[in-house]
């Protein structure tokens, strides 16, 4: 929670109240099977996709999904209260912490972007907990690469976002010559080797025979069951044929293009080496090649970079990537070696509070996050993705 001395009573007060906005509105979605809508689910359908039906790629949570609704509980519930648990952990608990370092304008526009406004949380915000645990406890342990290990069952992205705190345990094994460096290394490394390595195939048993006979009928026939069989060129086709194909990219461009400066200039505020910019920027550019949910993961990626930054993982990294300098050009290192502007970061921020937001690229509207916060306070509908 907020300490008194952090920021003014008139922040503190427009912070609780856009949060319980943001709330409602999230209950009102994750929960809307049991605020009377006909949907037996409303977040998304890959979290469905298990182990049990032969997916190995983020199984993990629907695999749960399955072993609790066989315990007698209803799995649907309780994945939605979790989600809606961890969500005010980290914007009631975390968040208020990470903002400390801002100006209260800077905050005040942080608060009515759309790195708070957020158009959807799901199993991605899960991302986030190895960060956490380690800006909470200062430990790079054990336990913070076990659960950098099972992250990857979550979602493979987590890979790009920890590369850095991964690739440190071999340059500290070669350094001490200790085998606990090393046995890390190997246990994440294994993980995302199955996520990634394993041929992902669906048998849809649970999808037809399983989840059925609870009320949840139909998931093969979503678009997200489709996509996850695709490989990696029809992936990038298909979205290269969004990206050109579709005027909401236009829409959009503002939006991303304040996004990549607020991320250079944030890691910047905090020290960030230039290799850690140079590294940060390109897995982004990656990220949002590999997928253009980009209003579902600014939130996302804000928040990680703010613990990263905050945390002494930056400090991390910046070791970590040094080994890869030879591959950042020397002009662009020139470039990335700026100094921190406030007056340049308000005004970014500026520019992503009023660019045109929506939940993937294809669904951006010519309206803020703000905007359409407010339209769903005043008369909410559940949005496109629900249930997709």
């Amino acid at each position: 929670m907020f300490k008194l001395s952090e920021h003014p009573w008139h922040f503190k007060i427009s912070y609780y109240l856009v949060f319980i906005i943001v709330l409602l509105r999230q209950v009102r979605t994750l929960m809307a099977p049991f605020l009377g809508s006909e949907l037996a689910y409303t977040f998304r359908s890959d979290n469905f996709f298990s182990f049990s039906g032969g997916q190995i790629r983020r199984g993990l949570i629907g695999e749960k999904l399955i072993l609790l609704q066989e315990w007698g509980f209803d799995a649907v519930f309780f994945y939605s209260l979790l989600l809606l648990v961890f969500f005010s952990f980290c914007y009631l608990v975390v968040f208020p912490r990470l903002l400390q370092s801002f100006k209260v304008q800077e905050a005040y526009l942080i608060l009515l972007s759309g790195f708070f406004l957020l158009p959807g949380i799901d199993r991605e915000i899960f991302m986030l907990i190895p960060a956490l645990y380690y800006y909470l406890s200062h430990k790079n342990d054990f336990l913070f690469y076990f659960l950098l290990g099972i992250s990857a069952f979550i979602h493979e992205l987590t890979l790009l976002l920890y590369f850095p705190f991964i690739w440190i345990l071999i340059q500290d094994f070669w350094r001490i010559r200790k085998w606990q460096p090393l046995f890390y290394f190997v246990m994440v490394m294994a993980c995302f080797a199955v996520v990634i390595g394993l041929k992902s195939e669906l048998n849809l048993i649970p999808e037809r025979e399983f989840w059925p006979q609870h009320g949840v009928e139909g998931l093969e026939d979503h678009f997200l069951y489709g996509f996850a069989g695709k490989g990696l060129m029809a992936t990038l086709k298909l979205h290269g044929s969004v990206i050109l194909g579709k005027v909401e990219t236009l829409y959009a461009l503002p939006g991303l293009a304040a996004f990549f400066v607020l991320l250079a200039l944030t890691l910047k505020h905090f020290g960030a080496a230039a290799i850690s910019l140079y590294y940060y920027i390109a897995i982004n550019v990656l990220l949002f090649l590999l997928t253009i949910d980009y209003g579902r993961y600014f939130y996302l990626l804000f928040f990680f970079y703010l613990i990263i930054s905050q945390s002494g993982l930056l400090a991390i990294a910046d070791r970590s990537l040094r080994s890869f300098r030879f591959l950042m050009p020397k002009f662009v290192e020139g470039w990335l070696s700026f100094k921190f502007n406030h007056t340049w970061y308000q005004i970014a921020l500026l520019i992503f509070v009023i660019a045109p937001f929506g939940y993937w690229l294809g669904d951006t509207l010519l309206k803020p996050a703000l905007w359409q916060e407010l339209e769903q306070l005043i008369d909410f509908h559940l949005p496109k993705y629900a249930g997709e």
